[in-house]
């Protein structure tokens, strides 16, 4: 969706996203919204029951990783992370990773710029609508 298609959104405004209730759990796997794609940045929201991965793939961004709730852990290479809600993970453009949830958690990955490709884009981002997207 684009700035101009949201009533009251004018580029470059201040948008306020409430994460907790566009947080939902899923039993078929990890819960996942584009919350805004504006080129320089996608910024998604990401929902796991206990259990649940993202598998590994790469995308052309640079990532950062925050967990808002509960613990995950990130592998990428042979390097394996695990963080807990106050955890930032940061992960450069073109590594091969996953995320494994090892309780409920949600997290907010920024990717930026935003990815020419991703390793998830046929699964994930086809499908998705950005609810903020800037038009240029």
């Amino acid at each position: 969706m684009s700035d101009q298609e949201q009533p009251g959104i004018e580029p470059g405004s201040l948008i306020a996203f409430n994460l907790r209730a566009l947080t939902q759990f899923q039993q078929t796997g990890p819960f996942v919204r584009v919350l805004s794609d504006i080129g320089t940045a996608r910024v998604v929201l990401f929902a796991f029951e206990a259990g649940q991965q993202l598998k590994e793939h790469s995308t052309s961004s640079q990532i950062l990783v925050q967990v808002l709730r509960g613990r995950i852990t990130m592998t990428a290479g042979d390097a394996s992370v695990d963080g807990a809600a106050g955890t930032l993970l940061q992960l450069e453009a073109n590594v091969r990773h996953s995320i494994s949830a090892k309780t409920r958690a949600v997290v907010v990955v920024t990717m930026t710029p935003s990815p020419t490709y991703h390793g998830l884009d046929a699964e994930i981002f086809s499908q998705q609508r950005p609810l903020v997207a800037r038009t240029t």
